[in-house]
């Protein structure tokens, strides 16, 4: 049964409990920035290749945008949800009034909205410094839209992808390494966060494009620059729904045979 007001308090506490390490949020908000600053260099510093879409401005606005996208779609529960099997404390997951995996999801959010208090600051700053290399003329209201349903879907799909791998902490002992590959290294890869998938070589953009890790981080951005048509937004969408569904099935049959083989005590 459905318990909003349930779901409302959970949500307060977590902010409150986030609101105690502000310390720690800070260096998250100046690690998110750190990479997307010293590729952003790195890509403004070179000779650009014939055919290459991208201009420096646009590289400028792509890894400006990657740190809120990073945090926004950012999902807690590959850390969470394994410890809570190790530790027994799913125990107490399994008793409230709502689905277990309810409660990461809000705790990812009420993260993910803090971390934007010291996340957007920096950010305006450093859009500040280079105003006059920006190029916002083109934004409007349906290129907006479009791009906050690119982050809350986006968001969800990693959300599953993460979901799916650490449902696996029923049967192993330890999931990072597997998440370091495919929700880390991979995702770094083909999802844009090193190179724009826009500029990858036709053969392997295509790749990239039928993949979900683009529209975790890559999709949002490229909609919020300007540079995808309606008809290829379109096709994203698509292409990012049939993606969740798959892996919102994959999650469910995990989670379903897991609650068989898990046992313990305490918590």
């Amino acid at each position: 049964m459905y318990n909003l007001s349930a779901h409302i308090a959970v949500f307060k506490a977590y902010i409150k409990i986030i609101l105690t390490y502000r310390g720690v949020m800070l260096i998250n908000a100046i690690r998110l920035l750190l990479l997307p600053l010293v590729l952003a260099s790195a890509w403004l510093s070179i000779e650009k290749t014939e055919g290459n879409p991208y201009t420096d401005a646009d590289y400028l606005l792509y890894y400006l945008m990657v740190p809120i996208i990073l945090n926004l779609t950012d999902s807690r529960i590959i850390f969470r949800f394994p410890m809570a099997v190790r530790d027994g404390s799913l125990n107490r997951e399994l008793l409230k009034p709502f689905p277990p995996l309810i409660g990461y999801v809000l705790e990812s959010i009420s993260n993910n909205l803090i971390q934007l208090l010291y996340l957007v600051p920096f950010t305006l700053v450093l859009g500040y410094a280079v105003k006059d290399r920006l190029l916002l003329n083109h934004l409007e209201p349906g290129i907006l839209l479009f791009f906050v349903a690119a982050i809350i879907f986006g968001g969800l799909m990693r959300m599953l992808i993460s979901g799916s791998i650490a449902l696996l902490g029923f049967w192993l002992e330890d999931v990072t390494t597997l998440n370091l590959i495919l929700n880390g290294g991979i995702w770094a890869l083909l999802g844009g966060m090193i190179v724009p998938v826009a500029t990858f070589p036709d053969k392997i953009r295509h790749f990239a494009e039928m993949l979900p890790y683009r529209y975790m981080l890559s999709f949002p951005i490229e909609i919020f620059t300007g540079r995808l048509p309606t008809a290829e937004i379109v096709r994203g969408f698509a292409t990012l729904g049939l993606w969740i569904l798959v892996f919102a099935l994959i999650m469910r049959v995990i989670w379903k045979k897991g609650l068989k083989v898990y046992s313990a005590y305490g918590g």
